[in-house]
Formats: C-alpha cells, sequence, structure tokens
C-alpha cells in the first residue's frame, strides 16, 4: 500500500537517521516556534519567515521553471507524484477548489507541484497531470542530481517504496510527506501547512496573505 507520510518530524528523523536531520531542521523549528505563542496563521507559521530555497526544474511546457518569478503571487508548493493512487490527486483536487474558491483573487496566486519522482515523471506528463485540475496550475520536473538537496531544503521526505508492486505497473510507489507550503508575495516561506489540516484553514490563510 502506498504511504502517504504526515506524522511528527520526531518520528521521522530517528526513523530515518541523520541523513535527513537536514531537511528536518528547517521544519522542527518551525513547529518549536508554533509551540511557542499564537500566530495570526491557521497552519504552522515560519518565525521569523525566510526567502524560500530555489527549485531549480523544468515546466511542463519545457520552459525553465524560476521560483522567484513567481513573486507578486501567494504560491502553494506540494511534493508529490504523478503515478500517486491517492492522496495526491486528492490534494491537487482540493487545492483545484480552493482556487475556485478565491475568485478573482485566484488570479493572484499559483500551485506548483513538484515531483519526487524524477525517473517517471516527464516535463511533459507534469503538463499533463497538473492540467487535469486547472491549466494554469505548474508541473515541475527536477532533476534526479538536484531533487536531494530541493527535498533537504524544504524539510520533504519521500522513498522509493517496492513493496506493494500492484499499486504500479513499474514495480513501485513513492512514499511522501504531505506538506503544503505556502509562500507569501515576497518570496518569503510563511506556512507549511499538514495535510490532515481542513483545507477552509488553508483558504483563510492564503486570504490573509493575499490582503
Amino acid at each position: 500500500m502506498h504511504r502517504f507520510v504526515v506524522r511528527p518530524l520526531k518520528t521521522i528523523w530517528l526513523a530515518r537517521g541523520n541523513s535527513f536531520w537536514i531537511g528536518v531542521a528547517l521544519l522542527v523549528s518551525i513547529f518549536a516556534t508554533a509551540c511557542g505563542g499564537r500566530t495570526p496563521f491557521h497552519g504552522t507559521a515560519y518565525d521569523p519567515p525566510r526567502p524560500a530555497p530555489p527549485i531549480p526544474g523544468i515546466t511542463g511546457s519545457g520552459q525553465p521553471f524560476d521560483l522567484a518569478a513567481l513573486r507578486g503571487k501567494v504560491t502553494l508548493l506540494f511534493f508529490g507524484f504523478t503515478h500517486c493512487p491517492d492522496a495526491c490527486p486528492m490534494t491537487m483536487a482540493e487545492l483545484r477548489q480552493m482556487h475556485e474558491q478565491l475568485g478573482d483573487q485566484g488570479q493572484h496566486v499559483a500551485i506548483v507541484f513538484v515531483s519526487t519522482d524524477p525517473e517517471r515523471d516527464t516535463p511533459e506528463q507534469l503538463g499533463r497531470y497538473v492540467s487535469l485540475f486547472n491549466p494554469d496550475f505548474l508541473g515541475v520536473h527536477v532533476a534526479a542530481a538536484d531533487l536531494p538537496e530541493v527535498k533537504r531544503s524544504y524539510g520533504v521526505y519521500s522513498e522509493l517504496n517496492t513493496s506493494a508492486p500492484q499499486g504500479s505497473t513499474e514495480g513501485y510507489l513513492i512514499d511522501h510527506s504531505g506538506y503544503i507550503y505556502v509562500i507569501d508575495k515576497a518570496g518569503q516561506l510563511r506556512i507549511a501547512f499538514g495535510y490532515s489540516l481542513p483545507k477552509d484553514e488553508l483558504l483563510a490563510d492564503v486570504q490573509a496573505l493575499l490582503r
């Protein structure tokens, strides 16, 4: 069975070892801050906000992806893969619904899907996948050589899972964490939003950043 991993960060670190520490440290600091006081957001706030790390990649149209080019918009990042049988399409559908609920404000919000499966998720495949939800959504292919650093910089966990080949014609799935990362109009990481948190709260947080 495909595992969509949303679990306490300390548990992930102990299970995965020190190689995951760099990425975990980023989110641990967020959660520690959130426990220390109230924030204006429903999701877990970065305090202080910090520049969103770059994501070198290629979009579905074959163009280089530049996260900095999205400044002026609120950007939501989600890391997953197109062969995901459950959580990824569900999350993307929820992001589509949220985007629709924004109405005219939606033009000031970017949704970016970054693949954790660079072998299968070509730029073309990613372009087709995100277009099923909204043609304005961006799918980003990050080269296998660059993906580990991108994952570390955002605190993303993903791992090959070959124990459930029936879930994929290629014989593997990708277990991965399920955070939505919210970047403000100035390019600063502001919120990490867990998969289990109500999406109406995500909508409220995005609207707060749009004001």
